[in-house]
């Protein structure tokens, strides 16, 4: 999920131009009225067998009721032009607000990886739990944890450490539906919420991030480092809380760490 400045100015004159437009339009119609206005007081007085004296009441008649228009027209430029005032001030709170909302947005961002901090996680979780609830929906959340991360950063420099924890944000959101929600959790630790997911559902989601990790270590292979990561999986019930479906999940994961790691150690002593 990203931000770009570029498109908050998009917005910004998009807002400015919808009052500059209205104004063109009413400008050019007060416009209008004022020269057919103006054009046919003229024809009138130069008319064949106008102008005599028998016309002055009628040509008086035709002046005051301009003069009336002009009036009036003068009246709703001015009526206009405060408008317009009024409208700029309800524009530029309404920048001001659509800024505070993006900038509370971007603070929601991890600027590394581009997913959401982990700020965000009791709040979002507690969103899509009163959602699930409501709804009588199961959700599933999902712990990825890194494997040796620690050991990248050692080996090859926390640059190179930045750029796995990059390709695996982008990584898993290659893996998820866009409304669903990835968070970094911690250093090396994601957390995915896969909303109306049940365990057969995320168990798919989990199958396609080891797979596409262990593709990604394939052709971008650190030094013969092999990537690989260990993931854990919860299912929310009603009466669950934040912290008890972080804690299982992370038990699950966990679990799987350890078996990664005695197969590997088996592999070395073959």
């Amino acid at each position: 999920m990203e931000f770009q400045p570029a498109e908050l100015d998009k917005v910004k004159e998009q807002i400015r131009s919808l009052g500059r437009r209205d104004w063109v339009w009413v400008s050019l119609v007060l416009l209008s009225l004022l020269v057919v206005a103006g054009i046919g007081l003229a024809l009138y007085w130069l008319r064949p067998g106008g102008g005599g004296a028998a016309d002055v009441p009628v040509v008086l008649l035709a002046g005051l009721l301009y003069a009336a228009g002009v009036a009036v027209v003068a009246f709703n430029i001015y009526a206009l032009a405060r408008g317009k005032e009024n409208e700029k001030v309800r524009t530029e709170l309404l920048l001001e607000t659509l800024e505070g909302q993006v900038g509370r947005l971007q603070g929601m961002i991890d600027p590394m990886t581009r997913v959401y901090n982990r700020y965000c996680l009791e709040e979002l979780l507690t969103k899509e739990m009163s959602r699930s609830e409501r709804y009588a929906k199961v959700f599933a959340l999902i712990v990825v944890d890194l494997d040796k991360f620690k050991e990248i950063n050692d080996r090859f420099g926390h640059l190179m450490g930045d750029f796995v924890l990059a390709e695996v944000g982008n990584i898993l959101r290659s893996c998820v539906r866009g409304s669903d929600i990835i968070i970094r959790y911690g250093g090396d630790e994601f957390v995915l919420v896969l909303s109306e997911t049940d365990l057969l559902g995320s168990e798919v989601v989990v199958n396609r991030i080891h797979k596409k990790v262990k593709e990604w270590g394939a052709t971008n292979r650190v030094a013969r480092f092999e990537l690989s990561v260990s993931t854990g999986i919860a299912i929310f019930a009603e009466g669950k809380k934040v912290t008890d479906l972080i804690a299982e999940a992370d038990q699950a994961m966990y679990a799987m760490k350890h078996r990664n790691a005695a197969g590997a150690r088996a592999d070395a002593v073959q």
